[in-house]
Parts: structure tokens; C-alpha cells; sequence
């Protein structure tokens, strides 16, 4: 009996094995994010920032292991150009001895450019003797028909300034430009971010505001247009 009741034991537990999408003994890698793409903006970044840098992660599924693995990613779709609009990719990628899991560094210049155009790059992993891909096609969420890529990831980045920042006032700022934020910051040795901040700025924007007025009335600042920069039009009554 006892040995009947074992071998039904390992018949089931066989069965189960059959049915479950146990592990195959390949190692896959894949973008670590639950979208394939993100948005990089520098409008308000400080001027005198030339690139900033972001952390892509990459996590693989499979046999942790003790020696550090090689992967190869390259720059599939690019609308800009390498060490213009972007540093070129490091030529050593790896995932760390005992880890599942690292990120990838990649350095988004800061060309004149940005404040009219947006760049993209279109990052893909690809399969090397260390890993295998998948997850080509992953479900949003497991109610939804959509689907995004684990191993292609778009960063789109630029400099355009669609609406002013949080903290911007016409009645005492005057019509918004990006050449006349910048402006201020220089001559108020501000950053562009404290313009986002409201609880910053409201309490100083009177002063900010006549500050500019006098100084701009000592050495005037132009717009794009080649018209006078001016704060909040009751400055000029």
C-alpha cells in the first residue's frame, strides 16, 4: 500500500511538472520598466548644464552566477548624432557576479538644438552566448489588449518649454519667453527649477519683478524678436 500510495505521489508530481512553465535552463534578459519608453526634459535644468545622465535597468531571469556576464544593447532608431546629441554606449556591459539585475548609464548632451527639436534613441538589447531574449510583447496589465517591448526602450529628450513654469506671474513677470527666464536666472543668480517652485517664488516675485525692471532699464535685454524684454506691464504705467 505504502508503495502504491508513493508512486501515485510521483505521478502526480510528475503531471505537475508537465503543466507548470518551469525554468528551461536558458538565461533571458530584459528591460526592467513597465513602459518602453520615458521622456527626458531639460527646460528647467540650469543653463549651465551641458548633459545630464539617466540609469536604464536591465534585469535577466535564469541562473544567478558567480562570474560577471557580458550582454550586448546597441542604438537601433536614433534621430541624433553620437557625442552631439548623445555619449556613444559603453562597450562593456555586464551583469555583476551574483546579481539578476544592473543598470546601464546613458548620457543625453545638451545641444542648441533641443530648445526647437526633440531627439530620440531607441535602445535594444540583443542576444549574445550569456542570454537569450523575450518579452518582446508584454501585456500592460492582465486586463488590457496593449502591449510594450522589454527589449527596445525609446528615451525622447529636449529642451522645449511648452507652457511656463509653476511659478511664473504674468502681472508681474510680463509674457513668458525661455530666453527671458534664462535672463533672470543670470542676473538673479537663480536656478530655472526655483521658478517651479511656487512657495518659493510668490513671496519674492515683487522684488524679483522691480529688480529686473531696473536692471534691464540700465542694460536692456532683447527678445528673439527684437523686442525689449519687459516684466508685468503695471511696472510700466
Amino acid at each position: 500500500m505504502k508503495k502504491l500510495l508513493g508512486l501515485l505521489i510521483a505521478g502526480l508530481f510528475a503531471a505537475c511538472q508537465q503543466d507548470l512553465d518551469t525554468y528551461s535552463g536558458e538565461n533571458f534578459i530584459y528591460f526592467d520598466a513597465t513602459s518602453d519608453s520615458t521622456f527626458f526634459s531639460y527646460a528647467y535644468v540650469d543653463g549651465d548644464v551641458k548633459s545630464d545622465s539617466m540609469w536604464v535597468w536591465v534585469r535577466i531571469s535564469g541562473m544567478v552566477s558567480n562570474q560577471d556576464r557580458a550582454f550586448a544593447m546597441k542604438i537601433a532608431e536614433t534621430n541624433g548624432e553620437p557625442g552631439v546629441d548623445f555619449a556613444p554606449l559603453s562597450d562593456t556591459l555586464q551583469i555583476p557576479a551574483g546579481n539578476t539585475f544592473t543598470a546601464v548609464l546613458v548620457e543625453l548632451l545638451r545641444p542648441e538644438h533641443l530648445k526647437t527639436e526633440e531627439r530620440y534613441i531607441v535602445l535594444e538589447l540583443q542576444e549574445n552566448e550569456n542570454f537569450k531574449l523575450k518579452y518582446a510583447n508584454q501585456p500592460v496589465n492582465s486586463t488590457s489588449d496593449k502591449t510594450y517591448s522589454k527589449i527596445r526602450y525609446k528615451i525622447v529628450f529636449s529642451e522645449i518649454v511648452d507652457t511656463p513654469p509653476a511659478g511664473w506671474d504674468e502681472t508681474y513677470f510680463g509674457i513668458f519667453s525661455v530666453k527671458k527666464l534664462d535672463a533672470m536666472c543670470e542676473a538673479l543668480n537663480m536656478s530655472r527649477i526655483l521658478f517651479n517652485d511656487k512657495t518659493y517664488i510668490n513671496p519674492r516675485k515683487e522684488y524679483i519683478a522691480t529688480k529686473m525692471v531696473k536692471l534691464w532699464k540700465e542694460n536692456p535685454e532683447y527678445e528673439e524678436d527684437g523686442s525689449l524684454m519687459k516684466m508685468g506691464d503695471m511696472y510700466y504705467n
